[in-house]
């Protein structure tokens, strides 16, 4: 009997193997899973350039499903279990490296000659975060629609050109102005096109004869015939913001700046690493930062719905006072503000270092999208080794996973200063929220005229601290702040910063 049942199980694997060989075979045993009806994505790639075709010339060392996910027999195996040899979400993500080596296979001789260059590839973007094959039509292909994309990154370019927001809808395809696949400037392919996104709407001839232009101006418009020359030679920043009316991409690190905290309403990690927009370049290792910088109240304003205040702004501050690192934070607000919050991590969760205080908050926490009354606290996703989902009840590691983990750093630090009794708490948070006491962290607070100050100083380089500060660390921190009828998931909360003591690439560094 176990001779005949390993045969069927090598029958099934070698038939597996062998009909993944073909594209239309190949293709069909991905759809005796994915089959979905015919508006599902799979029938949308499979109708486009990227699916099987009935021309044998055209499908030439073409294999279907294979062409994009690589052999996936594993995961015809155990589709549930184990993923596809390349994935591209929404349960599972590849590399950003693997994903754009399935892509470069045909597109590498085209428009992504120079994608190892280009500046999104540098910043760990990867063909799928503009691309959409698994929809009737690439958004990011259609002029009128390419901005949609662009956008979600380049904010300050949602007001189109010159800012006209009330023309937005007449602007040119970012691309004609940009080549996204490349590290040049707007020149180049200016200089290729002759300026093409200017004159979609400024006629030289027209403008030649306007009265109010000098004859400087004039000359100037009439050497745009020439090869060498595009409309930035003397109109620079003025197609969009100047670079500094917008936050920053990359943050500037200063010892003393206001933070925006907003309503996260029932935004948790489970739905940021699944349902979220952004999920899967949060997958692959960017942070909320890199996204939402600068949209903390818009992003308030859209999950409170007008119920509860927006956002909150607060002071924050660090300064070195001999061997103690001082954290100030100052705000406005009623005297029965119940609680103020720090969760702090030194790199090595790196959750946390992506969602901030978000990596901790889930579904089933009480108040969340998926409350079962059974009291959750706060955990961190490394503690499970699998997530509560319908049908699937939710799996702590053993004690001696958990040991392993927090002996390698893998847990954040909670501090908690309740505004009432000036009594500040302190836990590891891992599987659950540990509280312990310290007498590590010296506590000052104050409210006078409607206004709220709190000082924390903390020893530097003590080893009996949970997270101990050094001048060479480089830690991520998270802010949430509790009114008076507000408690849990309904606070407000802040993106995750970061700090460090020489300010490299960091929100904020640490005044000497």
């Amino acid at each position: 009997m176990r001779i005949v049942a390993a045969s069927l199980l090598l029958v099934a694997a070698v038939t597996a193997q062998s009909a993944a060989d073909t594209p239309e075979s190949g293709a069909q045993l991905c759809l005796s899973c994915h089959d979905f009806g015919a508006d599902s994505p799979i029938h949308a790639v499979q109708a486009g350039s990227h699916g099987t075709s009935e021309d044998p010339a055209e499908m030439i060392d073409r294999k279907g499903c294979q062409d994009c996910h690589g052999n996936s027999a594993d995961h015809t195996r155990a589709p549930t279990q184990v993923s596809p040899a390349v994935s591209f979400g929404p349960r599972w993500t590849a590399t950003t490296a693997a994903q754009d080596s399935q892509c470069l296979a045909c597109h590498e001789e085209e428009q992504a000659a120079h994608w190892q260059d280009a500046l999104h590839m540098l910043n760990n973007l990867s063909c799928v975060t503009c691309h959409d094959i698994h929809s009737e039509q690439d958004t990011v292909l259609f002029p009128e629609e390419q901005a949609q994309v662009c956008t979600r990154c380049h904010k300050a370019q949602k007001k189109g050109m010159h800012g006209l927001g009330e023309l937005v809808h007449t602007n040119p395809p970012c691309t004609t102005c940009h080549n996204p696949h490349d590290h040049e400037a707007a020149e180049n392919e200016m200089l290729a096109n002759g300026s093409a996104g200017c004159r979609s709407c400024h006629d030289l001839e027209q403008m030649d004869q306007d009265p109010d232009l000098g004859k400087r101006a004039k000359r100037s418009h009439k050497r745009m015939s020439k090869p060498d020359y595009t409309c930035l030679e003397c109109h620079q920043d003025i197609a969009h913001a100047p670079a500094d009316a917008v936050t920053a991409m990359v943050p500037t690190a200063t010892s003393n700046r206001q933070v925006t905290l907003f309503y996260p309403g029932m935004a948790d990690s489970d739905w940021l690493l699944q349902g979220h927009p952004g999920s899967q370049p949060l997958r692959q290792g960017r942070n909320c930062q890199q996204c939402h910088r600068g949209e903390e109240e818009s992003m308030g304003q859209a999950q409170a719905a007008g119920l509860v205040q927006p956002a909150r702004d607060i002071t924050v501050a660090f300064s070195r006072m001999d061997d103690m690192l001082r954290i100030t934070l100052s705000w406005q607000g009623p005297p029965d503000d119940a609680s103020i919050a720090l969760m702090w991590g030194d790199g090595r969760s790196e959750e946390f270092r992506r969602g901030g205080c978000f990596a901790a908050c889930h579904s089933d926490m009480p108040g969340m999208s998926r409350d079962n009354g059974a009291q959750t606290e706060k955990y961190l996703p490394a503690s499970r080794l699998q997530q509560g989902q319908l049908g699937q009840p939710a799996l702590v590691k053993s004690p001696q996973e958990l040991a392993q983990l927090m002996a390698a750093g893998e847990f954040v630090e909670l501090w908690r200063v309740q505004l009432g009794a000036g009594k500040l708490e302190v836990a590891r948070v891992l599987d659950r929220v540990a509280w312990e006491e310290s007498n590590l962290i010296q506590i000052n607070k104050s409210y006078k005229d409607g206004s709220w100050t709190v000082e924390l100083n903390t020893p530097l380089n003590n080893t009996e601290s949970l997270k101990p500060f050094d001048s060479d660390g480089k830690y991520t921190f998270g802010i949430a702040l509790n009114g008076p009828g507000n408690k849990g998931g309904k606070h407000w909360v802040s993106l995750p910063l970061t700090l460090s003591f020489a300010g490299d690439e960091t929100d904020f560094k640490v005044e000497q």
